[in-house]
């Protein structure tokens, strides 16, 4: 696919992932509509992406009135639509069993329900030639135990990504999946409660920059990749995973051991 002078709505455009790949789509000559919750920050992507032509719009896509607001803001601004990125995306670092309800909850509106929403309500403004994107993660292939609802989210969404691409088919609109690893962004920080363990945080063979990050995002849908994984290296674990089930779990769950044994303690 060739980005200049298309047409993108990409969520999570405040910070981290978001931030670079909306730097990295505006050099290529897109066509801007950027949202996150916070416009203040919004602004400043937007001064970085100057030239390019660029909108911006607060939402938070925890509540179902904001996800509305953002498909008429997006139908009034593009009438016609060529990429939906879904990037958004909040995280929780609590056992199951010890996560409150309403955050739990939250993980999922974000991380799943606010695309699904969307898409319902954009894909009859998207022509022939438009792409779907989720910005899913690794752990969507391969259970986090340190992230079980985020985890479970992007099951979910990465089987929306799935699905919605047999639904597609025939329509020249394609479904896109892209996972990353571990990315040098705020995330951790922003996350609702916890952090991620000590020995997951130090496995540089899997962590990246943003930006190296957004240059995969923006390969990944100029070749219309089904399903990236970033950086490549994590496909070995998740093909391990598949092989390799119960050895792979138990090599997780003991990097979650040190957690697991204060909890017991």
């Amino acid at each position: 696919m060739d980005i200049r002078g298309k047409s993108v709505l990409l969520t999570g455009a405040s910070s981290g992932i978001g931030h670079a790949a909306a730097v990295a789509f505006a050099r290529q000559g897109a066509r801007l509509l950027l949202t996150g919750r916070s416009m203040e920050r919004l602004e400043q992507v937007a001064a970085a992406c100057a030239p390019a032509e660029v909108a911006v719009f607060a939402a938070d896509l925890s509540k179902p009135e904001d996800v509305q607001r953002l498909a008429e803001k997006s139908r009034e601004h593009f009438p016609k639509l060529n990429l939906l990125i879904h990037n958004a995306g909040v995280g929780l670092y609590t056992p199951s069993y010890e996560a409150d309800p309403a955050q739990v909850r939250k993980v999922f509106e974000v991380n799943y329900f606010a695309p699904v929403e969307l898409t319902r309500q954009l894909l009859p403004t998207m022509p022939s030639g438009g792409a779907v994107v989720t910005v899913s993660s690794i752990g969507g292939l391969l259970p986090l135990p340190w992230q079980n609802a985020y985890s479970s989210s992007k099951y979910a969404l990465n089987g929306f990504t799935y699905c919605l691409r047999m639904e597609l088919e025939g329509s020249g609109v394609d479904a896109l999946c892209f996972c990353p690893c571990l990315v040098e962004t705020p995330f951790r920080e922003h996350a609702l409660e916890g952090d991620i363990p000590q020995q997951v945080a130090a496995k540089q063979s899997i962590k990246i920059s943003a930006e190296r990050c957004a240059e995969d995002l923006l390969r990944a849908i100029r070749k219309r990749k089904r399903t990236t994984i970033s950086p490549w290296n994590g496909w070995v674990v998740v093909w391990l995973s598949r092989f390799f089930p119960k050895t792979v779990e138990r090599r997780m769950a003991k990097m979650n051991s040190t957690r697991a044994a204060k909890r017991a303690s």
